[in-house]
């Protein structure tokens, strides 16, 4: 009997590379996401800074920058959050992206599975037909 060959091979093959683009692309995604998000809390431990260096202060012309530095640090989150909503579903859609394509390599390689079991019983069957043969000394007229 033949060796095992799974007919759609190569558009599993493919297929298990659109989802490593697609997992690529999540990584992409994220890793945009969490800068992002590093950049917010980077923002925050600076306002937190200023605040401490501000408590207690009498000096006008650095309540009036601290002032000024809060009204900064509002504006500049408000843009990263902004950005980050934009950052979060961009993943979302990234996450389907992969979601779909992980169903379709699994989808194939059931089926992959599912053929190769059947490999194995039509040859287990053969075998043992074969070894009948044998046994029972039935031989092809023609071989004689």
């Amino acid at each position: 009997m033949k060796k095992f060959q799974f007919e759609l091979e190569e558009i599993l093959n493919i297929r298990k590379f659109e989802q490593q683009q697609a997992e690529i692309e999540l990584g992409k995604a994220l890793a945009s996401e969490n800068e992002i998000q590093s950049k917010l809390n980077a923002l925050a431990m600076q306002q937190a800074s200023v605040q401490k260096q501000m408590s207690g202060s009498t000096d006008f012309y650095d309540i009036t920058n601290a002032n000024q530095f809060y009204a900064f640090v509002r504006n500049q989150s408000e843009c990263l959050l902004n950005e980050l909503a934009k950052a979060k579903l961009i993943s979302d859609e990234k996450r389907s992206i992969l979601k779909e394509a992980m169903q379709k390599v699994d989808s194939l390689e059931k089926l992959k599975e599912q053929q190769l079991e059947e490999y194995k019983v039509a040859l287990i069957h053969e075998e043992d037909n074969e070894l009948d043969d044998i046994v029972t000394s039935r031989f092809n007229p023609n071989q004689q």
